[in-house]
């Protein structure tokens, strides 16, 4: 966890300072480079500081930061999944077309939104249905 927390404060470092020479260079009047780069700092500094917060309060090592570990000692239970589900398929088409609509025009977005909606909630309840029902 302690490199992962060094590489996303350095992630943060260098895409803060790449933002303000690209905003220099440019003379901060291009619309899309220097804020892009601005969120991207601001997205590795966040993931710093959940991870570490996340580390500080930890009461012992986590597995990854164990120099004598194995990978079977990271096993255990990650979740449940299903393989053979159809609902991110739908879900992908349908964020698809959503993207495609911005090229197209606004409404075309508001359209795709109806499918994503169904996709998403299709999605999260798939494991509460049926044979798989908890």
């Amino acid at each position: 966890m302690k490199t992962n927390v060094g590489i996303f404060g350095v992630i943060g470092v260098f895409f803060l300072v790449v933002a303000f020479i690209y905003g220099f260079v440019t003379g901060f009047d291009e619309l899309a480079g220097f804020p892009l780069l601005l969120l991207a700092a601001g997205l590795g500094f966040m993931l710093w500081f959940y991870l570490r917060a996340t580390d500080k309060n930890a009461k012992e090592a986590m597995d990854g930061d164990n120099p004598e570990g194995d990978i079977s000692d990271m096993t255990g239970n990650y979740g449940e999944f299903y393989p053979w589900s159809w609902w991110p398929l739908g879900l992908g088409f349908s964020l698809a077309f959503a993207v495609f609509g911005l090229a197209i025009d606004w409404w075309v977005v508001f359209i795709a939104l109806i499918p994503v909606v169904f996709f998403i909630s299709g999605w999260a309840l798939e494991g509460n249905r049926k044979t798989y029902a908890h």
